[in-house]
């Protein structure tokens, strides 16, 4: 091998061995924690902007939004909160320590976004801002120095009700039915369960549904997982005056005896809503689909596929 390509590799070799000698020796900077509290004993989550704010609280071990209305929170955001926000840590050299550093990283103005938790007595105040960068900036709510966090708080954990609120409305499974009784402006009819069987009845006939009926596993499909991420006032006169006479009425009653009734009916020309035990303070809409399981004809009950 040339000489010369034989003391190349080891120079290379040399300066190589000491980069990494020199990162290895290298000092670490150091972190820190943004939310010093203890997570065990976090009770409550507040989300602002200008425009928006969401409270999530524990109560009796469940964390729900207690307004404006009372909803169970979504575990999952909340997890996650508890993971990429709670416990994020941040180097402590700050980005900036000039006077005007939060308004240069925007955290005083009305797209600021700002977290509280609070432990008990205990609470902590943290504004976050994103300047179209990859992670976020943020500042103490008393403080000057602005600091940057490897997360995206600003865009996974705003005051977006849909992204706090658990999107369930109901959850039956098939063993938990007894029966499914249906009335619409086109007639009525109540599905009956007795251990597989399902029978269907009508002011006109009664008879067994097959086991695979596409319309019957539609409907029981549709009760496994009812959700919505649009809720309403029902209070509202427009809204009020459409649920006076609905497109559907469905009632459902589990193996205790337990009944909930469902109220389906257009709002306008293009949205459904649905209203739960006749309870006008919140509303949810739905798609068609979820309507048009309750109201099809009684043929459609008949056969294998539907």
């Amino acid at each position: 091998m040339n000489k010369r390509l034989i003391y190349s590799a080891i120079i290379l070799l040399v300066l190589l061995l000491g980069y990494y000698f020199l990162r290895l020796r290298a000092p670490e900077e150091r972190t820190r924690r943004i939310f010093d509290l203890n997570a065990d004993k976090v009770d409550k989550i507040e989300v602002w902007n200008a425009a928006e704010r969401v409270e999530i609280t524990l109560k009796d071990g469940k964390w729900i939004i207690p307004k404006p209305f009372v909803w169970d929170a979504d575990s999952t955001q909340v997890e996650r909160f508890f993971t990429e926000v709670l416990a994020a840590e941040y180097p402590i050299t700050p980005m900036s320590r000039v006077a005007d550093a939060r308004k240069s990283y925007r955290l005083d103005d009305e797209n600021t976004l700002h977290v509280r938790v609070s432990a008990g007595a205990r609470s902590a105040h943290v504004l976050f801002s994103n300047l179209g960068n990859a992670w976020d900036y943020f500042c103490f709510e008393n403080g000057s120095e602005v600091f940057q966090v490897k997360r995206k708080v600003v865009q996974h954990f705003g005051p977006d009700f849909a992204i706090w609120r658990n999107p369930l409305i109901l959850r039956y499974f098939e063993e938990d039915l007894r029966s499914v009784r249906s009335r619409h402006t086109n007639g009525e009819f109540t599905l009956t369960r007795d251990g597989a069987q399902w029978t269907f009845t009508s002011p006109e006939e009664s008879f067994v549904v097959p086991f695979d009926n596409f319309a019957l596993v539609k409907i029981i499909s549709i009760l496994q997982n009812m959700r919505t991420y649009i809720f309403a006032d029902g209070r509202l006169p427009h809204l009020r005056e459409a649920f006076e006479k609905p497109d559907c009425e469905v009632w459902i009653t589990d193996v205790q005896g337990n009944t909930k009734k469902l109220s389906f009916a257009k709002v306008d020309k293009e949205r459904f809503m649905l209203m739960v035990d006749d309870d006008p303070t919140l509303l949810y809409q739905v798609v068609y689909d979820s309507v048009f399981r309750f109201i099809r004809p009684a043929d459609i009950f008949r056969r294998i596929m539907a």
